[in-house]
């Protein structure tokens, strides 16, 4: 017995259906994405200087000062020895955004001419240092900022060249992702300060995904 040509079977009258709730699944999904990121702006994008920070940091030459009594501390590097203070936040969900530009720093330069010394807030606890130590391996020193220390925002870097001078200091990267202009940024600044010299220059002007420091 033949079908009748106008007559759909039951499998090909279901087609329209799977199609409409897929689609929708789709635009229930991308709506639910959507508001997440403008959740995630709402929350943490916002000015590296906020209007309640110290105003020094803006300048270089200033933020050098300031960041003396984190630097002085430490043993002096070995020649040719770049610094990287990685000023960490524990608390702060932008880590996880600024982390591939860090781990990009780790895999391009070894030890002898990449000192890396994360800096923590004077409340960070024990548990807190050893859990970045598993995060990033043991190549690198991690030390509580002295208390009183403070900080526009987190994250952020400061490199200091061989002879202790400073290079760089403000973001990893700006915007809610925390990019920046090209992947070799930060590497080829620590190539000129191993080199030539660089800076000092401060990055600090724009908004992005950062957290407060603690304490300030």
């Amino acid at each position: 017995m033949t079908t009748p040509a106008n007559q759909h079977s039951p499998a090909a009258s279901g087609h329209p259906h799977k199609a409409f709730w897929l689609s929708l699944l789709i635009i229930i999904w991308l709506a639910a994405t959507l508001a997440g990121l403008w959740w995630f702006q709402q929350q943490n994008v916002r000015p590296f200087i906020g209007a309640d920070d110290d105003a020094r940091f803006w300048q270089a030459s200033q933020a050098e000062q300031l960041l003396q009594p984190i630097l002085a501390p430490l043993p002096a590097p070995a020649a040719g020895q770049v610094t990287l203070l990685q000023f960490w936040n524990p608390g702060c969900l932008c880590n996880q955004l600024s982390q591939r530009h860090f781990d990009a720093l780790l895999h391009q330069f070894k030890a002898d001419s990449l000192r890396v010394v994360a800096i923590a807030p004077a409340s960070a606890s024990d548990e807190d240092l050893q859990s970045f130590l598993r995060l990033n391996g043991e190549r690198m020193d991690i030390v509580r900022a002295p208390a009183g220390f403070t900080l526009p925002a987190s994250p952020a870097l400061a490199l200091f060249g061989p002879d202790n001078r400073l290079g760089y200091f403000g973001a990893w990267g700006f915007g809610a992702l925390c990019t920046v202009a090209n992947d070799d940024f930060f590497p080829a600044m620590v190539r000129a300060l191993q080199n030539e010299g660089y800076g000092p220059f401060a990055n600090v002007a724009g908004d992005g995904c950062f957290c407060a420091w603690p304490g300030n």
